[in-house]
């Protein structure tokens, strides 16, 4: 089941500047030549905002994502099943081109200091 969602959402987001590729070994979606949803051991990761990734942890609607042990990747989280996926996977394509683009995007706090 699982599997027929990432493929659906594969078949919503490509086009455009958006383009399959790969990472670490898994499938994965881009914008431009940055990555922002990874398909991985059957579960979707995101790279979103900080501050909805901060709110998706909170909930127990998402974990860290470490592709190895004791290794976290900033920004990027696994996302329940049960969580609206295209919805997350467009916070995550708008928030790589930004960052791609030097923007801040929408949900991201500016930097404290």
């Amino acid at each position: 089941m699982t599997e027929e969602r990432w493929d659906d959402l594969v078949d919503r987001f490509e086009g455009g500047p958006v383009s399959r590729s790969s990472m670490f070994g898994s499938r994965c979606l881009r914008t431009g030549r940055k990555v922002f949803a990874i398909w991985w051991h059957d579960q979707l990761v995101a790279k979103l905002p900080p501050d909805r990734a901060q709110a998706l942890l909170a909930t127990g609607d998402a974990e860290p994502f470490e592709p190895m042990a004791g290794r976290r990747m900033g920004g990027w989280v696994l996302l329940s099943p049960a969580l609206d996926w295209p919805e997350l996977v467009e916070q995550a394509r708008a928030h790589v081109a930004a960052l791609a683009a030097g923007v801040r995007a929408a949900g991201s706090s500016p930097p404290s200091g």
